[in-house]
């Protein structure tokens, strides 16, 4: 049965639920979005209905699924006006009880992956985790989810904060060692790409077959403190990358 969802929002999110849940079987009806020209210029994309009224969303959509920041999320609910379908949010963060006393029928679909406009993901690889405030409403979620991916897992409120956590530190903080990584090369004319990409790309896919812990390597893992600190030595020994370094270390060193 062909669905109908109404996308609350215009950001990365927003963009790859709407490019992604028509090749679901689920029709995206319309867009809202407080910027009316963002609303629009995604609308276009995808075929779609825009507004940046409350009060002309769709009033009978069988979801509504709020892909807002987290700090405007509480706003946003108080101001949508239909109680129809189900009211979904995204966030990783944010409790289901932002919707309580405000919607009949609710619940969250977080899918946990970094989302870039622009840049289709493969969806089918995405673990999205499901919460609802009825079982009724938590199956009609998890056979929503389960058009978009396979891994679909139904958790609390609370057990999703610590999936959300989790991501910031593998993914955020991950990508965040990697541009550290590549200004270090950028002194000697290195391109990231050329030089670290296949060491990352190996790193990855060690994961397929054994833990995080068994995979690790390098100097800290093998207690080479003389590399470390000739390291520790090419970094200055002070500032905030060489902080990094030192910390890291110990705590690998502590890992042994």
């Amino acid at each position: 049965m062909l669905q109908k969802a109404v996308i609350i929002g215009t950001g990365n999110v927003a963009w790859q639920l709407a490019h992604c849940l028509p090749l679901c079987g689920c029709c995206v009806l319309q867009i809202f979005g407080r910027n009316a020209h963002k609303a629009e210029s995604l609308a276009l994309e995808v075929g779609a209905e825009h507004t940046d009224s409350y009060r002309d969303i769709y009033p009978n959509a069988d979801f509504y699924i709020y892909a807002v920041s987290d700090d405007a999320l509480p706003e946003v609910v108080d101001n949508v006006e239909t109680d129809a379908g189900i009211h979904l949010h995204t966030s990783g963060s944010v409790d289901i009880a932002v919707f309580e006393g405000k919607r009949s029928n609710y619940g969250v679909l977080y899918p946990l992956q970094t989302f870039t406009r622009g840049r289709m993901v493969d969806f089918g690889r995405v673990a999205i985790f499901t919460e609802a405030n009825s079982a009724d409403n938590l199956r009609r979620i998890g056979d929503f989810a389960r058009r978009l991916s396979l891994k679909v897992f139904d958790v609390d409120s609370r057990q999703r904060r610590r999936v959300h956590l989790a991501g910031v530190i593998a993914c955020n903080f991950a990508n965040y060692l990697w541009q550290v990584a590549d200004d270090v090369l950028h002194a000697d004319n290195l391109r990231f790409y050329d030089v670290l990409l296949p060491l990352i790309q190996e790193t990855v896919d060690k994961l397929k077959y054994m833990s995080p812990a068994e995979a690790q390597t390098g100097p800290a893992k093998r207690g080479d403190t003389q590399t470390i600190a000739r390291h520790l030595d090419m970094l200055g020994n002070t500032g905030d990358v060489a902080d990094l370094y030192g910390m890291f270390s110990r705590l690998i060193l502590q890992k042994r």
